[in-house]
């Protein structure tokens, strides 16, 4: 009964920061709109009589920076941070030894030009989606190559197979961040808490095989710089659909998710799949908007999971349980049906220690978007958001509409006209969301 009691209790919760931390900061906010007031006064009870435009253009410029600083900081004025349990979710959706009711996901990634955008960190982010903590029968990956290149095809053709070794290597030992190239370059001690004689075995023949892997992606790197004349041409002999760039038909390859495709240890595999959109001369493609509509249908065919995380080629997910804490919010019963998306911040990798030059973007993250979510929500930064599907469609997805069903026996099963006709007048008067699609349709 305790277990139940703390299943039904809510999945996140709102804190806000201390009086200790805000407080100092509102009062200099008052402080600076005092003399504002002060100073906004003074130029205009002191106008230039000899320079009456340039006094106005100024006192009008002055005006609006001011009203540009107060709609600045009324956003900082109440920040929020959120907690997530992930316990009480587990006890909720995924228990064990029962299937699990966890939402499918499926992840975005987009790349345009694999020799501008690294292939290697293109499949480090592949692979840190690949072993998420999450159900690997609910997490989809789809790759938009918007460049049609086959370097970025033979790429995820070597990283699904390095997959089958890198994955039940990283869930076995609760390895973090399941990045690869950041995880083997942390300079910290990866024996802490590890407790399994094996581990230290197998970690050096995983940082083998990775190095091995690298390599092998260097050799399709090289290779894709010296383009022949004639195009490319696939192992069968035919030539690459995609070698004229703007002008290509579709392009999508299943490498991962389907009968066959198990990890070294013959466990199933989450799905990966590549995708390059078609293109046509003349019509406008809207770069990577057009590209994220081409994967949002693409997936509403093979996969269509409720929810979709979008993330740029070059960003990687840092923390494996990310995915559990986004449907802490999506999946509450009383808030999730309201969520549009959950937006994460972003951390960055190779910045010096003091931050200098401010790539943290510490202000933006930890200070703008805390104050906007204390008011009503963050923005949409363009990566590393988990949307709901349906937000983006713009309604309900139709329902299929039952067959009436008999509730009395008083006249012979072939004859409807005793009980269907109460039954159909309650289920067109209850079908609201069926009801508001079909006219959308019409109009």
């Amino acid at each position: 009964m305790r277990r139940l009691a703390e299943a039904r209790q809510p999945l996140w919760r709102k804190l806000p920061v201390p009086s200790s931390q805000i407080n100092p900061y509102r009062i200099v906010i008052v402080l600076r709109l005092v003399v504002l007031c002060f100073f906004l006064r003074f130029r205009i009870m002191t106008p230039a009589n000899d320079a009456i435009p340039l006094w106005l253009v100024s006192v009008i410029c002055e005006l609006w920076f001011a009203l540009s600083w107060i709609l600045d900081q009324l956003p900082k004025w109440s920040p929020v941070t959120r907690e997530t349990y992930l316990d009480r979710l587990a006890l909720r959706y995924d228990r064990e030894g029962e299937p699990s009711r966890l939402s499918p996901i499926d992840f975005f990634v987009s790349t345009v030009d694999p020799l501008k955008e690294p292939p290697i960190i293109t499949a480090n982010t592949v692979l840190s989606i690949l072993a998420v903590d999450y159900p690997v029968d609910r997490n989809s990956c789809y790759v938009s190559d918007d460049g049609a290149s086959m370097l970025c095809f033979d790429t995820l053709s070597e990283t699904a197979e390095f997959a089958r070794r890198w994955v039940p290597f990283c869930k076995k030992f609760a390895i973090e961040p399941r990045a690869p190239e950041f995880y083997f370059s942390q300079k910290i001690d990866y024996l802490k808490d590890k407790v399994q004689p094996t581990f230290v075995k197998e970690r050096r023949a995983m940082k083998r095989e990775y190095e091995e892997f690298k390599v092998r992606i260097n050799g399709l790197v090289a290779k894709a710089e010296k383009k022949p004349e004639e195009g490319w041409v696939m192992q069968d002999g035919t030539p690459w659909p995609g070698n004229n760039t703007r002008d290509h038909p579709g392009m999508i390859q299943v490498y991962l998710g389907s009968q066959g495709a198990l990890d070294v240890e013959g466990h199933e595999l989450p799905r990966l799949v590549y995708v390059s959109r078609e293109k046509r001369p003349g019509h406008n493609h809207h770069k990577k908007a057009g590209a994220m509509n081409a994967l949002v249908r693409v997936s509403a065919v093979l996969t269509n999971a409720p929810f979709i995380l979008n993330l740029d080629c070059d960003h990687y997910v840092n923390n494996s349980k990310a995915v559990r804490e986004a449907m802490c919010f999506l999946m509450d019963p009383q808030l999730g049906k309201k969520l549009c998306y959950v937006q994460f911040p972003q951390r960055f990798d190779g910045i010096d220690l003091h931050d200098r030059y401010a790539n943290r973007n510490v202000v933006f993250f930890d200070i703008n978007m805390k104050g906007l979510d204390g008011i009503q929500g963050p923005v949409y930064v363009g990566t590393g958001c988990v949307f709901n599907r349906q937000a983006l469609y713009g309604y309900d997805p139709p329902r299929p509409e039952k067959r009436p069903k008999m509730t009395c026996d008083c006249w012979p099963s072939w004859c409807c006209c005793c009980c269907c006709f109460g039954g159909g007048k309650h289920r067109n008067g209850s079908s609201s969301a069926g009801t508001s699609w079909r006219r959308s349709r019409r109009g």
